[in-house]
């Protein structure tokens, strides 16, 4: 199990020009370590801000996601290309069973049969730049001939590979659509990788495109204050312990909970700005807001007897918002029990939120949580 490690990716890009390898990539995999067979590739996008800097993805895709690594190359705006992952990779997720050349991926196990690339687009209306487009192609390209790949079947799109909970790659692009999400025609893209003119011949008048949707997420990141060195208040508070949530400010300190922006608070911020790839300006804005909720891949629903960093955030804004004990550490643990559940329901009651309590921690009770 796991003995596949794709430490030919250099012979197999060396066509390319400029492609970057991230330090470590050789030996980063997820806990399975290698591919149990390499079937072919997915293809997919980001779903997240892409105002931060290429290098500052990478970081975050496979040093500091939770889920980290998160597919094994990553395709920039600017058609940078750069490798971070030898071995198997958090990218494909539940999905399939998918029929390729060489045999079946088997239902939920694509990041342990191929190979994943991550393109950077938001995924909601963000056109694609033509030279990412192009070099999208030619990386399949180089993929698809030094591994023996099909493109017509072994090169599969996140959609494909979990229809109905993925529509990557989606938005403005030279390959068409099959839905209003503007997810792409893989038949076109598929055409494009093997070289071929697609003609997709006459069809009806399309139907206005409604402007994208912006996920509800997003939006409560641009509806939250902006705050900056002197802002003062619960929504400091709130800062402050997911900072701490993150690691950047001692959980034991209450001190560090103070609702006041000072010089200790700024030091903390601009420390967690620089790891997640945004500019450390100390200015707590929707980017910061949403690189400390982790929204690369949207809020998480999460529920009683979940455990992990989405649960670790609610729990301190439990805390900043009087619902459980700062001092306590141990109610920082990660792990939705008892104790948690009884200051959630408390919460969601004193919030108003229907049902009442709701069963989980969605978007009505993160967006209380945090405005």
């Amino acid at each position: 199990m796991g003995s596949r490690w794709l430490h030919d990716l250099p012979q197999a890009l060396a066509g390319l020009p400029d492609i970057g390898y991230y330090p470590g990539w050789e030996v980063r995999s997820r806990s399975s370590g290698g591919f149990d067979n390499l079937l072919g590739i997915v293809v997919h996008h980001t779903a997240t801000s892409t105002a931060g800097s290429f290098e500052g993805y990478c970081r975050v895709a496979w040093q500091t996601h939770p889920e980290r690594p998160v597919a094994n190359i990553s395709l920039g705006r600017g058609g940078e290309i750069c490798v971070g992952v030898a071995g198997a990779s958090n990218h494909a997720g539940k999905g399939g069973p998918h029929n390729t050349s060489r045999g079946v991926v088997p239902r939920d196990q694509g990041n342990r049969y191929l190979l994943g690339i991550e393109a950077l687009n938001t995924g909601v209306g963000e056109p694609w730049p033509d030279y990412q487009q192009d070099r999208y192609i030619a990386l399949v390209q180089a993929l698809c001939s030094f591994y023996g790949f099909d493109p017509n079947t072994d090169v599969v799109s996140h959609n494909l590979w979990a229809p109905g909970r993925k529509i990557d790659p989606a938005g403005p692009s030279r390959y068409g659509s099959i839905n209003r999400s503007g997810t792409w025609d893989m038949n076109m893209f598929r055409a494009a990788v093997v070289g071929a003119p697609v003609d997709p011949g006459p069809g009806p008048e399309p139907e206005p495109t409604p402007p994208p949707q912006t996920a509800w997420y997003d939006t409560l990141m641009q509806q939250l204050p902006v705050l900056r060195q002197g802002s003062k208040g619960i929504e400091v508070k709130k800062m402050q312990h997911l900072i701490a949530a993150a690691g950047y400010m001692n959980e034991a300190n209450t001190s560090n909970y103070d609702g006041v922006f000072g010089s200790g608070t700024a030091n903390a911020l601009k420390q967690f700005q620089s790891a997640a790839g945004g500019s450390p300006d100390a200015v707590c804005g929707p980017w910061t807001w949403g690189a400390l909720m982790h929204t690369i891949d949207g809020i998480a629903t999460i529920k009683k007897g979940q455990s992990g960093a989405d649960v670790k955030r609610m729990q301190h804004l439990l805390a900043a918002c009087g619902f459980m004990n700062e001092a306590n550490v141990s109610n920082y643990d990660g792990a939705w029990g008892n104790g948690t559940e009884t200051a959630k329901i408390n919460f969601d009651n004193a919030s108003g939120l229907t049902p009442s309590p709701p069963t989980d921690c969605g978007q009505k009770s993160w967006t209380a949580l945090l405005t």
